[in-house]
């Protein structure tokens, strides 16, 4: 038995993706919904973050904080020994997440009313992080070759020729899809940015979960000519669970781009770290590359579950994942719209993403979140079982 087979009750540490208020107003669910919406896992945290956050806690000290030399040694160590990634102290700026960090890259690097290209189906705070700050949002959707998504090259140097398109952000590997882009891909990016004078803006917190015998290259990997014309977004919390933390990372090679992006920083008031956070990002690059890899491997193998067994359902096509704990499904042939698909769900008590929400191009999908213990994705799929048993009077095949 894996020790990630084990329940774990989050709704005692107020896990939004748990609260049973927010289930029910959100997607008409019951107290015993099982939520696969939220992209965090229900595995808990790693033991050794645990234990220094715990050990943290206890010092009696919840002020200002500052970045320490350790923050900077962990991640390049981390980032060279997992990914052979050679980084400098220099090039890295700490930040509260993600997507925050996205908002800040708009605002620095381009001016209202000018435009951010990205790929679609996608993230919707992509499109947030541009639309909010009164700039517009240009997309080049990808294409759909042989059951995984592809770029769509052509597409993306004539929108990249426009000279209103400043930045490029890079979602890799892909959500929703878990597509993990190849070396030879990645440098065609790289160099229609360097063409045409775009920032690449590469969010990478994916790389982390890639499955076992998948290579994951970084964009600077790919095309070591785009380093200095390029942004990279890092981050512990969907590997290791510490969204909470709001802890995040960019790297930054150029002086100028870093300068630019530290005095947005300032102009938003990033400054000093939450108390917890650097603790636990380091016990989770210095002792949890066992935990992390035996997560990883279970993921991959719940996919793999999940995928057989929605095999049986016809109208339901899984998209083949390389990474990450969601699922991207094809529901096209089992609902007339949008509409249907959420009334399916509901019945099932289970939450979930529908396509709508990825900007454009996703219509027709539904993403699913597996990064649970099996017995509860087991539970999860036996309700999708019965309810399709008589949807439209379908007999469904028997649950294995």
């Amino acid at each position: 038995m894996s020790q990630f087979d084990t329940l774990f009750d989050r709704k005692a540490g107020n896990a939004r993706k748990w609260a049973e208020s927010v289930l029910a107003k959100k997607f008409g669910l019951t107290p015993n919904a099982i939520p696969m919406d939220l992209a965090d896992l229900d595995f808990p945290v790693a033991p050794p973050i645990h234990d220094a956050v715990m050990a943290r806690a206890a010092v009696s000290d919840y002020s200002y904080t500052y970045i320490p030399d350790a923050f900077n040694e962990t991640v390049i160590a981390w980032n060279a020994r997992r990914f052979g990634l050679e980084l400098e102290a220099d090039w890295l700026k700490l930040s509260y997440g993600t997507v925050p960090t996205l908002h800040y890259i708009v605002q620095a690097f381009t001016a209202v009313g000018e435009s951010v290209l990205i790929n679609t189906p996608a993230y919707d705070p992509f499109a947030e992080a541009v639309e909010h700050n009164q700039r517009q949002l240009i997309t080049s959707p990808l294409k759909l070759e042989n059951d995984r998504y592809v770029f769509d090259f052509e597409d993306m140097a004539d929108k990249m020729a426009r000279p209103d398109v400043k930045v490029f952000i890079l979602c890799s590997p892909q959500n929703p899809s878990g597509r993990v882009w190849t070396a030879e891909e990645l440098e065609q990016v790289g160099d229609l940015c360097l063409q045409h004078h775009v920032l690449l803006v590469s969010d990478e917190i994916h790389r982390d979960i890639v499955y076992p015998g998948v290579h994951f290259t970084s964009i600077w990997q790919a095309c070591p000519a785009i380093r200095d014309h390029s942004i990279l977004c890092l981050s512990p919390n969907k590997a290791f669970n510490l969204g909470g933390l709001k802890t995040s990372y960019v790297v930054i090679p150029d002086a100028g781009i870093r300068d630019r992006l530290a005095q947005q920083f300032a102009a938003n008031s990033i400054t000093s770290p939450n108390s917890f956070a650097i603790p636990a990002l380091i016990a989770a690059y210095t002792k949890c590359d066992a935990w992390l890899d035996e997560m990883v491997a279970y993921v991959a193998d719940n996919f793999a579950y999940l995928r057989d067994r929605l095999a049986e359902i016809p109208e339901m096509q899984v998209m083949p994942a390389e990474s990450g704990f969601l699922a991207w499904i094809d529901v096209r042939r089992l609902f007339a719209d949008e509409a249907e698909l959420k009334r399916f769900f509901t019945a099932c008590d289970l939450s979930c993403v529908v396509g709508s929400y990825f900007v454009a191009d996703g219509e027709g999908f539904v993403r699913l979140n597996i990064g649970m213990p099996r017995p509860l994705l087991k539970e999860a799929l036996d309700r999708i079982f019965a309810i399709y048993a008589t949807w439209h009077q379908k007999e469904a095949p028997v649950p294995k």
